[in-house]
């Protein structure tokens, strides 16, 4: 994911110079910037931003491609507009954080605690009851999708850290349609979201995968074997390793 973490320079400290190039370009670095001005605090919620003229002067781009950006977080949530008031942020509740582009944005992730726990709680939340059921329902093409992308992630190691991304997203992905819950495939992008966080913010990804690729054979075998609190305990065994790369300290109740 390392191509995904790329970020604009000096977004937060100070104004982002746009560079020649077309007016893509610098909408998307009058998103970025804006975006970071909101997710690192610069802005809290309820504050009122700067006049659409002076925000256009700060970023350095034109008023149009300012009122293009701000289009774009108010549909990610992260702002609103009133009459005779202008853009305000809006309250961290309403932000959709969850929203791959939306965490992209972030400038420090690790910093967000709240976040973060919150991610790795809904993970606990979804994935060992996932596994428990994938145990139990898994048909032989889900099998073969588990085993394809935990073969994939094993085949990758060492040396190509995007295509271990890549493959442990599509384990934990396919782990969930196995389970045969119509809500539980339906938060599929909760989990797609919370990986991908991790992924931008760990600075041993590659160690960390190594260190994790006998637990998610683990999960693999258990379902095969149609071992229901096998793979629930061994779902939560992986998630247990998340918390350690996330620096969280403390096991939830929902560890149990």
């Amino acid at each position: 994911m390392g191509r995904a973490a790329q970020r604009i320079g000096g977004a937060i400290d100070g104004p982002s110079i746009a560079p020649d190039g077309d007016s893509g370009k610098m909408h998307d670095i009058a998103v970025r910037t804006l975006a970071q001005w909101i997710l690192g605090g610069k802005y809290a919620p309820e504050a009122a931003l700067p006049r659409e003229d002076e925000l256009a002067e700060l970023v350095s781009v034109s008023r149009t491609t300012i009122r293009g950006a701000i289009k774009v977080l108010i549909a990610k949530g992260l702002i609103e507009t009133r009459p005779r008031v202008g853009p305000r942020v809006r309250p961290r509740d309403d932000w959709r954080l969850l929203d791959p582009a939306v965490l992209s944005w972030h400038p420090d992730i690790r910093k967000d605690q709240e976040l973060l726990s919150s991610l790795l709680e809904a993970r606990r939340i979804i994935e060992p009851s996932a596994a428990e059921l994938a145990a139990r329902r898994a048909t032989a093409m889900d099998l073969a999708a588990i085993e394809s992308a935990y073969l994939g992630m094993q085949r990758a190691l060492p040396n190509d850290i995007e295509l271990v991304c890549d493959a442990d997203l599509n384990f934990h992905r396919s782990l969930i349609y196995a389970s045969h819950n119509v809500v539980l495939r339906g938060l599929v992008g909760t989990i797609d979201a919370a990986l991908r966080a991790t992924f931008l913010i760990s600075n041993e990804i590659m160690a960390s995968q190594a260190e994790t690729l006998h637990v998610h054979l683990e999960v693999l075998e258990c379902i095969r074997m149609r071992d229901s609190s096998g793979a629930r305990k061994a779902m939560n065994s992986l998630l247990n390793y998340a918390a350690k790369d996330l620096d969280i300290s403390g096991q939830s109740i929902l560890s149990e």
